[in-house]
């Protein structure tokens, strides 16, 4: 019930968000220009309280590649590149920033956290071997039931269950069901039936 009632919150705020979403989704579309998805993004991560989050929802609803309607974003929190894929039941505390990731369901994102778009991001020009340019633009991917503590920097892929302790940089791609701590970050296995105690 509680699902279906943030689906008809969300929908009863489209009128007010698509013109928003379709001055982002059409730059974008036609010209590959993110600076509105980017400008509106920031501006709606402004408004506080559950309105800011079902605002938010909307927003990304229509602009996102994959977004449901159970998403939470907290205040001035916002995804950076509309071509982000969403699952089921995420959710962002507030003060965070998520590149065009690929992130799966039930996945709990807090406070002040980093989750860059693509792998090697780093450096002013692009690779000469197309090859290489393919693993530049690859997408990282955070999996199902993962959850990323606070400040927290997260560079490569997580697999499926992990945690991110508070603090933590994530730089290598990880396992499913570890723990990541430290910077850089060294990942300890956890037992899958105990990680429901984590």
């Amino acid at each position: 019930m509680r699902y279906e009632t943030k689906r008809l919150i969300v929908y009863s705020l489209f009128p007010f968000v698509w013109p928003l979403g379709l001055m982002s989704w059409l730059p974008y579309k036609l010209f590959r220009s993110e600076v509105a998805f980017d400008f509106f993004s920031k501006l709606l991560s402004l408004i506080p309280g559950k309105l800011g989050q079902y605002t938010r929802t909307a927003y990304y609803k229509m602009t996102l590649t994959e977004c449901h309607y159970d998403l939470m974003v907290g205040f001035c929190s916002f995804f950076s590149h509309p071509t982000a894929r969403v699952g089921r039941k995420v959710g962002m505390g507030s003060f965070s920033i998520v590149g065009a990731c690929n992130i799966g369901d039930n996945v709990m994102i807090s406070s002040r956290v980093s989750v860059s778009g693509q792998k090697h991001l780093h450096g002013n020009t692009m690779p000469a071997d197309a090859s290489l340019r393919k693993v530049q633009d690859e997408a990282i991917m955070i999996g199902d039931g993962c959850w990323i503590g606070e400040g927290a920097v997260v560079q490569a892929s997580l697999g499926r269950q992990c945690v991110v302790s508070a603090g933590s940089v994530v730089v290598n791609p990880s396992q499913d069901h570890v723990v990541a701590i430290g910077n850089p970050a060294r990942f300890l296995k956890i037992a899958e039936d105990s990680h429901n105690a984590v």
